[in-house]
């Protein structure tokens, strides 16, 4: 099976990290979320089509598996994927740091 796309990929920035020098969870969650976006971006879902079309999109359940912390300097790559396609709805993103 193919890899998923890269939807993400990005730095992980000291000011992103805890007192253990970890990234904290909020971050990769804003990580996530920008990948979601380009997802859409590249489904056709763009920002202007969805205005232009008066449509919008959310994500309402995201399943997250931490493969390892991270930290200050280390790169993050997100691979997303649909999963699922149902009535006015897209299912999970597959996420990989």
């Amino acid at each position: 099976m193919a890899e998923h796309p890269i939807t993400y990929r990005g730095v992980v920035r000291a000011e992103h990290c805890d007192h253990m020098d970890h990234m904290n969870v909020m971050w990769y969650v804003g990580k996530f979320d920008e990948a979601s976006w380009q997802l859409f971006a590249a489904m056709g879902l763009s920002r202007s089509r969805m205005q232009k079309e008066n449509r919008g999109v959310a994500g309402v359940e995201q399943h997250i598996e931490y493969k390892r912390e991270l930290r200050a300097g280390d790169v993050v790559k997100v691979r997303s994927a649909v999963d699922e396609v149902k009535d006015k709805r897209y299912g999970s993103w597959r996420i990989k740091s």
